[in-house]
Formats: C-alpha cells, sequence, structure tokens
C-alpha cells in the first residue's frame, strides 16, 4: 500500500517537472512556484528575492561584496538552475556592505532572480 502511494506521489511530482517548459539551465522550480513577468528582455520572479551575504569579514568592501554575490548565485543556481543564477541579470539589486571592524568588511545582498529571454511559463 505505501509503496504504491510513494510511487504514485513520486509520479505526480515528476510529472510536474516535465510538463513545464524548461531549457537546460532552467529546472521549470521557478514557473511551478513564482509568478513570473517579462521585463525588458528578461523574465523576472515577481515578489520573490534571493538574499546573499559574505560568510566572514574580508579586507575590503569589494572582496566582502564579491562573496556576497558568490553566495546569491550559488543559492539561486542550486534552486532554480543556471539560468536564474546570473546577478548581473537579476533585477532590483541591493547591497549593504559595512565595515566589520577597522581593517575589514561584510556585506549583505538582494535581489530578484531573472532569467533571458521573453516567454514566460504558465503555472
Amino acid at each position: 500500500m505505501f509503496k504504491a502511494l510513494r510511487f504514485g506521489v513520486i509520479a505526480a511530482i515528476f510529472s510536474l517537472f516535465i510538463s513545464a517548459p524548461v531549457t537546460a539551465g532552467d529546472n521549470g522550480v521557478a514557473s511551478l512556484l513564482h509568478t513570473l513577468r517579462g521585463e525588458k528582455a528578461m523574465v523576472c520572479m515577481v515578489g520573490h528575492f534571493h538574499h546573499g551575504k559574505s560568510p566572514r569579514a574580508y579586507p575590503s568592501r569589494q572582496q566582502a561584496y564579491k562573496a556576497a554575490v558568490h553566495h546569491w548565485v550559488t543559492f539561486t543556481v542550486a534552486e532554480y538552475g543556471s539560468d536564474w543564477g546570473n546577478y548581473k541579470r537579476a533585477s532590483h539589486r541591493s547591497a549593504n556592505c559595512e565595515k566589520a571592524s577597522r581593517t575589514t568588511w561584510t556585506c549583505k545582498i538582494q535581489a530578484r532572480p531573472c532569467r533571458k529571454g521573453l516567454s514566460v511559463a504558465r503555472r
């Protein structure tokens, strides 16, 4: 009984993934979970921000910012695929970098993930 139920649940989840139009760098999760909107020549998530932060203090603001962007990109790619993980392409980017000490910096960033393209997948 439980094996049949488990198989049915797995089959239902799998069918959701194969029914959404995806590319090699897009796992389809974004179009299943979020409202998407065309913005300029991109498709962006509406009202859904991802955050990144530098994992530790760095000697320069630039290094801390770069580490925060790397954190944002890594998380976004893991969740939605590489098409969504370009911070330069993201919408509503913001950064807050501050001195952690006299000689070190930390940064926190946020942005709405976007991908190239004009096609908005429907849920």
